[in-house]
């Protein structure tokens, strides 16, 4: 099948399908369009078509091809992405060695299509040929990306399209699952949210200090060139804790055929997933690995459904907790200055202006139970319980809500 991405993209069909997580139903503030499974079959394909690989439908590139695609129907947004809001695409994909994918985003404004936007290129494994990367440098009067969100400019967003284009050697494609994106209008937290919990609920999600893989003054730092070390590395310390919990992730093997490195070799190679993980989410331009996406991909890449979403508050996040399903969070606080409404009390470090950890639980009154990498003494003093007001504030107003969804497919 061979269709020209030019010439279809003018008739392209309006979409309003929306995919909702496995076995929960969320609130956000904007809207959440997946495609995956049959649902591929609705796009544009060019030198590429749908295959089933490892019991999916994926999009893989037609034999003997080196490059093709897939572009999303339009989404005719119902709410549509007001001035500073934000549209955040994730993916789940294979990248066999030589091979890779590109993702891109473009918006309709005031009846006129922007160009597109890179919204990263991805390959679980970096080679001598191909650097795991977001794309700076993008704005115009539509808006710009800040590394993995495209922030919408003076004028809403009331549709939008993506387009993966596939990278293969001629012999491998990549295999995409699901290609997803989460819009969003910036929000200030008013009020806590009422809690639905009745008891307490505490999922078994093992416990990774982020500072076994490098001081808190920035010493003894694992794999230096991946971002700084440990000190930096709360997102995929916070997935590996989740990938282990639902039993999956690199394997021993995976951490002994890791190279030589003097601070995780002297630590007896511990808590290895952590390395792995932060290694192969690595972002080449950002110079770190809290890419938003590459964090999900990465947990995708184990044959789990990840997206990244926005939810309005954390009574959205009590449902995952009550299917057995741990949330990532991304946060900042400062416990420093003088401004109380900037603070998380119990926090092992004083402040942060971004971080990721695991929300594993609530307590019977809705006070959060998270596994907070940051924790300088070490995996024993991972588990916090945080004020429910403090922290769904700190949320909301830091990052807009922004949660990893990681959990079993269907």
């Amino acid at each position: 099948m061979k269709l020209l991405v030019g010439a279809v993209l003018a008739s392209a069909a309006l979409v309003t399908a929306t995919a909702q997580p496995a076995g929960a139903e969320t609130v956000s503030l904007g809207e959440f369009h997946a495609w995956n499974s049959v649902q591929l079959t609705q796009g544009f394909f060019q030198q590429a078509v749908p295959n089933v690989q490892n019991h999916r439908l994926a999009v893989q590139l037609i034999p003997g091809f080196q490059t093709g695609s897939w572009t999303s129907p339009v989404v005719a947004l119902h709410k549509q992405v007001a001035p500073g809001g934000a549209i955040n695409p994730s993916w789940q994909a294979d990248t066999p060695e030589g091979t890779h994918l590109e993702t891109s985003l473009r918006v309709h404004e005031n009846g006129h299509w922007s160009n597109w936007y890179q919204m990263g290129k991805w390959a679980l494994t970096n080679t001598p040929n191909f650097a795991r990367t977001s794309v700076d440098g993008q704005s115009d009067s539509f808006g710009m990306v800040y590394t993995d969100t495209f922030v919408a400019g003076a004028v809403a967003v009331d549709a939008y399209q993506l387009h993966a284009q596939l990278v293969g050697d001629g012999h491998r494609s990549p295999s995409v699952y699901q290609i997803a994106a989460q819009t969003a209008d910036s929000q200030t937290w008013a009020s806590v949210s009422h809690t639905t919990m009745t008891s307490d609920i505490d999922l078994p999600v093992p416990m990774f200090s982020q500072y076994v893989h490098g001081k808190q003054d920035g010493s003894e730092a694992e794999y230096p060139a991946f971002g700084g070390g440990g000190e930096a590395w709360c997102s995929p310390t916070a997935v590996a804790m989740v990938l282990k919990y639902f039993h999956t992730g690199p394997t021993a093997q995976d951490i002994h055929a890791l190279p030589l490195d003097q601070w995780f070799d002297a630590h007896g190679r511990v808590d290895g997933e952590v390395d792995v993980a932060a290694i192969h989410t690595y972002d080449e331009a950002y110079g770190g690995t809290g890419n938003w996406p590459f964090n999900t991909a990465y947990a995708a890449s184990f044959g789990l459904d990840t997206s990244v979403r926005v939810f309005s508050s954390l009574s959205d996040v009590e449902t995952f907790i009550k299917h057995g399903v741990p949330v990532v969070i991304s946060l900042a606080w400062n416990n420093e200055d003088s401004d109380p409404n900037n603070d998380l009390p119990g926090a092992s470090i004083p402040k942060s202006g971004g971080h990721l950890l695991v929300v594993r639980g609530f307590t019977a009154t809705g006070d959060v139970i998270a596994n907070d990498p940051a924790a300088p003494m070490g995996d024993a003093y991972v588990r916090h319980i945080y004020p429910r007001v403090d922290f769904e504030r700190q949320w909301v107003n830091s990052s807009n809500g922004t949660v990893y969804v990681i959990q079993p497919l269907h």
